[in-house]
């Protein structure tokens, strides 16, 4: 295996709709759907995650959802918990709040930086 192959950013977004950021809790949302940026700077979905705790309020619930989406770096979410925030921190995962649209959300996310 080529050593020199760069892994691709995968980005996690809370959906219900496969349309918009899930209004709610972090891990509340029934699905997660994963996105890579290309070299190009586009962003393509690769994946759709159900979330087997968006029903569950089980204690420390943010890291069984990180569980789920451990292998990205950045999550677009509307809403997380305050001590959710600081987990995921720990974790090195890069906190981005948005809200509406996913393809604006991503598409902005560079953009501002």
């Amino acid at each position: 295996m080529d050593s020199n192959l760069k892994k691709p950013l995968l980005i996690a977004i809370p959906t219900n709709d496969g349309k918009t950021i899930f209004p709610k809790m972090l891990g509340m949302a029934r699905y997660f759907y994963i996105y890579s940026k290309t070299e190009k700077g586009s962003f393509i979905l690769t994946e759709k995650r159900l979330n087997p705790y968006e029903t569950s309020m089980q204690h420390l619930k943010t890291l069984d959802v990180y569980n789920v989406i451990s292998d990205c770096e950045v999550i677009i979410a509307a809403h997380i918990g305050k001590k959710g925030i600081i987990r995921l921190m720990e974790k090195g995962i890069r906190l981005v709040f948005k809200r509406g649209n996913i393809q604006e959300a991503l598409n902005s996310l560079f953009r501002d930086e």
